[in-house]
């Protein structure tokens, strides 16, 4: 449980408005440019789209390799360290990357974008359960959650428009440029350097199996409701697209279905944030994988443009209830005397569901039909809901 008392709303917000909010907004920006700009600039390199999802896919993969690295950091260096050590990365590589001229080099850069968001993501995580109040903890971690998505917005349009004037180069300058920010923001305000480890800590290659042998029912029944979600959200990334491809519909069609859905999503995050704090945390999840789950069902009864945005903008409905669940309910979980490393191992469930959500979808659409994988993925949000409801407990303790 969080050490800090409660406080106004406002007071919450303004406490972490400069060490928190502000430097996850950069952080943000240089995420979603890295998403667009990754795959575009090995095309532009001469890779073919095989090598390009590879070199992509890399990015993924350094986010789960530095997720359990990243808690026991945090444990034993401390949050300001650690997060300061993502961003700093982020910086680092942001101007290498404007250097970088070959697509194996871009690979690497890839996996490194990966870590350094991740060794951030989780640090940050761990400084927010410390500052904010348990009774608090939603409202703080949607709106983060809301800042991320409006980042990851801007970043690839502002990305896109510097790319197609002045090339790739300026586009991770401007990346390092932003992680810069970040790190003045992280330095300047975050005040207090927390450390969260014990004289028994284990090592960092026993921390999985010390942490799933202390915490099993949790990752056994919230763990796999998360990865579930995170499942669903991942193959819905990839499954709207191509269904607006399979009824016809050309690529800015699909850009629009995919905006309108995200608008949606985007918005999402104020009330979610008084339901996570007020209703529960168990309210927010089991709304965000039913609804997910429905719309991923009606999906393929879609047939033209309007009723597949109407059920892609239902999807981003759902997925919009869920703002910040992951981390809040890590958060809750997370005992005071290793809370980095069960975030590590919190987060690695999590992102196991991104990288594997794609890969599984992918292939049940290319051996069967690509209706089968919606229908397989909204059964999978019933049972994420069914644990969820039967398994899970309420962390939520008012105030």
């Amino acid at each position: 449980m969080s050490e800090a008392a409660p406080v106004s709303t406002r007071e919450m917000y303004r406490s972490i408005a400069l060490s928190v909010y502000l430097p996850s907004f950069f952080m943000a920006i240089c995420q979603g440019s890295v998403l667009l700009m990754i795959p575009l600039f090995a095309l532009e390199m001469g890779a073919n789209p095989a090598v390009a999802a590879l070199v992509f896919a890399m990015r993924g993969l350094g986010n789960m390799v530095m997720d359990v690295p990243a808690g026991y950091f945090t444990a034993r260096l401390g949050d300001k360290k650690t997060m300061l050590m993502g961003v700093a990365v982020m910086a680092v590589v942001g101007f290498l990357a404007s250097q970088c001229r070959s697509v194996w080099q871009l690979a690497l850069i890839a996996f490194c974008f990966g870590g350094a968001m991740a060794t951030w993501i989780l640090a940050r995580l761990a400084h927010i359960t410390e500052a904010v109040h348990i009774s608090q903890r939603g409202k703080a971690i949607a709106t983060m959650a809301g800042l991320q998505r409006f980042g990851n917005l801007i970043g690839p349009v502002c990305s896109g428009f510097v790319a197609d004037q002045f090339g790739f180069s300026y586009v991770f300058v401007g990346i390092g440029l932003a992680a810069l920010m970040a790190v003045v923001f992280v330095v300047i305000n975050v005040k207090r350097n927390k450390k969260g480890h014990s004289k028994d800590s284990p090592g960092i290659f026993a921390l999985i199996p010390h942490i799933l042998s202390r915490h099993g029912k949790i990752f056994a029944t919230a763990g796999v409701a998360i990865l579930l979600l995170t499942v669903l959200r991942a193959g819905r990334q990839l499954l709207i697209p191509l269904w607006g491809e399979s009824i016809g519909l050309d690529t800015a069609d699909i850009g629009l279905v995919v905006g309108l859905a995200a608008s949606i999503d985007l918005l999402m995050f104020i009330p979610v944030g008084y339901i996570m704090d007020n209703w529960g945390r168990k309210y927010s999840a089991i709304s965000c994988l039913g609804i997910l789950a429905l719309a991923l069902y009606l999906i393929p009864f879609s047939d033209d443009f309007v009723t597949l945005s109407l059920a892609s903008m239902l999807a981003g409905f759902g997925n919009g209830l869920g703002s910040g669940i992951n981390m809040t309910l890590g958060a809750d979980f997370a005992p005071a005397h290793a809370r980095g490393e069960f975030l590590g191992v919190w987060r690695l469930v999590g992102d196991a569901g991104s990288f594997a959500g794609p890969v599984v979808m992918g292939y049940i659409a290319n051996t069967f039909l690509l209706a089968t994988a919606f229908t397989f993925s909204a059964g999978l949000g019933i049972v994420g809901v069914f644990i969820m409801a039967v398994f899970v407990k309420e962390t939520l303790v008012k105030h």
